[in-house]
C-alpha cells in the first residue's frame, strides 16, 4: 500500500493491486489455498479485475458468467465463503476507506450469499 492510497477511497485503477494482495493472502490460508492452488493467477487477474471494475465502477469490462466456475468446485461450505468475504474485507480495509471501498465489501457479501443460495449451501451469518 502506498502512502497515497492510505485512507482514501478505492478507485478503478487500484483494483489490480488490492485483488493481487487479496489472492496472495489466500495463498497462505489453509482453508482456501487448496481451491486456488491450480489457478493461473496471471491469466485470472485481468478477468477478476474486470469483474470488480464492472460491479463497482460500471465499466462493462466483464461479461462472462462468474457463477459457472464456482459451480464446478467440490466441497464448498459456508465457512469457505465467510473466509473469502472476511479476507477480501481485510484487503480493502487495510488500504482504503470511502464509499467505493464499502461498496466492494457489501458486494462481496451479496456475491457470497447469492452463490451459496445457488449452490444449495446454507449461507453464513454476516459478522
Amino acid at each position: 500500500m502506498s502512502a497515497e492510497s492510505a485512507g482514501r477511497d478505492l478507485r478503478d485503477d487500484d483494483l489490480h493491486d488490492v485483488l493481487s494482495s487479496f489472492y496472495a493472502e489466500l495463498d497462505h490460508d489453509p482453508l482456501l489455498a487448496p481451491y486456488f492452488a491450480g489457478l493461473d493467477m496471471a491469466a485470472h487477474m485481468p478477468r477478476i479485475v474486470a469483474f470488480w471494475s464492472t460491479l463497482l465502477f460500471h465499466t462493462r469490462r466483464y461479461s462472462d458468467n462468474a457463477f459457472l466456475p464456482h459451480q464446478r468446485i467440490p466441497g464448498l461450505t459456508a465457512e469457505h465463503f465467510a473466509r473469502w468475504v472476511e479476507t477480501l474485507g481485510g484487503a480493502v480495509d487495510g488500504r482504503f476507506s470511502g464509499p467505493a471501498a464499502e461498496q466492494m465489501k457489501t458486494l462481496a457479501h451479496r456475491i457470497a450469499y447469492s452463490m451459496q443460495m445457488r449452490l444449495g449451501i446454507p449461507p453464513f451469518a454476516p459478522a
